[in-house]
C-alpha cells in the first residue's frame, strides 16, 4: 500500500444504484428499496491489479413497519480494497473484480418515526435510526471498456442500525426496546472519466 501512490493510476467517476434493505430479524418489519448516488475515486496498481476505491454517496435506505415506510437519509463512505482479475485477450473490453472493505455512515435529517394512539394521542411505539453506523462491504463486479463499472455488493451492519420501542403492556405502560441491525444488498452502475 505504501507503493500505491507512486505507481497507481487514479480515476474518478460518478456512481449510482439501488439499495435493497433487508428487514431486521428481531422486529416485525419488511424490506425497503432505496437509492444512492455520488462521486467515486479509484487508484489501481496496473501490473498487480490491486487498488483502492472510495466513494462519498448520498443514500436512502429504510424499513417498513406497521405499513409505514421509514426512510434513512445518509452520507455513506465505503472504502474498498479491490482486486482486478485481468484476463489476457479481453482486458480492454472486460475486467472482473472483487472488493471488500469498511463503510462509514452518517444519518442526516429525521431519525425517527412515531406512532400515536388515535384516541389519546400518546406515543405507543417508535423506530429511531442511529446517527452513525459502521459496516463491512463484500462485492464483485466488472469494468467494461475501461469506462463503465457494474457492481453487486452486500453491506453487513457491524453495529446497529436503529432501535424499535413499543408498549408491551398497555395497562402498566411498560415499554420494550429492541435494537435492530439492517443489512443491505446494493447494485450500482458507475461511469469512470
Amino acid at each position: 500500500m505504501i507503493a500505491l501512490p507512486s505507481q497507481a493510476q487514479f480515476k474518478f467517476g460518478i456512481k449510482g444504484g439501488a439499495n435493497f434493505s433487508i428487514p431486521p430479524k428481531n422486529i416485525k418489519a419488511s424490506g425497503y428499496t432505496g437509492w444512492f448516488v455520488g462521486p467515486t475515486a479509484r487508484a489501481t496498481i496496473p501490473v498487480v491489479g490491486l487498488g483502492l476505491e472510495a466513494d462519498v454517496l448520498y443514500s436512502q435506505t429504510g424499513v417498513r413497519i406497521n405499513d409505514t415506510d421509514i426512510t434513512r437519509n445518509s452520507i455513506e463512505i465505503p472504502v474498498l480494497l479491490r482486486y482486478d482479475l485481468t484476463i489476457p485477450g479481453v482486458r480492454l473490453l472486460f475486467v472482473p473484480f472483487i472488493a471488500v472493505g469498511p463503510q462509514f455512515g452518517f444519518t442526516i435529517g429525521d431519525t425517527q418515526q412515531l406512532w400515536k394512539d388515535i384516541k389519546t394521542g400518546e406515543i405507543i411505539s417508535k423506530y429511531e435510526f442511529e446517527k452513525t453506523n459502521f459496516g463491512l462491504n463484500i462485492g464483485m463486479g466488472a469494468t467494461i471498456a475501461k469506462r463503465v463499472q457494474i457492481h453487486a455488493n452486500y453491506n453487513i451492519d457491524l453495529g446497529k442500525t436503529g432501535n424499535y420501542t413499543t408498549i408491551s403492556d398497555v395497562a402498566n405502560g411498560i415499554m420494550e426496546k429492541k435494537d435492530s441491525k439492517q443489512n443491505v444488498w446494493q447494485i450500482s452502475l458507475a461511469y469512470i472519466f
